[in-house]
């Protein structure tokens, strides 16, 4: 994922932890709506195949 290498220059340039966990929050809450927005579609696909 994009946010993983960012995070691996986040690294390479900074030593401050709390950037580090600011973009893997950032990264879980873009996995999180990604997974909810895929539920969605699923749900969507059963209702119009009725």
């Amino acid at each position: 994922m994009i946010i993983t290498k960012v995070l691996g220059l986040t690294s390479a340039f900074t030593k401050s932890k709390k950037a580090k966990i600011a973009i893997l929050g950032l990264e879980m809450a873009v996995l999180g709506y990604a997974l909810y927005q895929q539920k969605q579609e699923k749900k969507n696909k059963r209702l119009k195949s009725k």
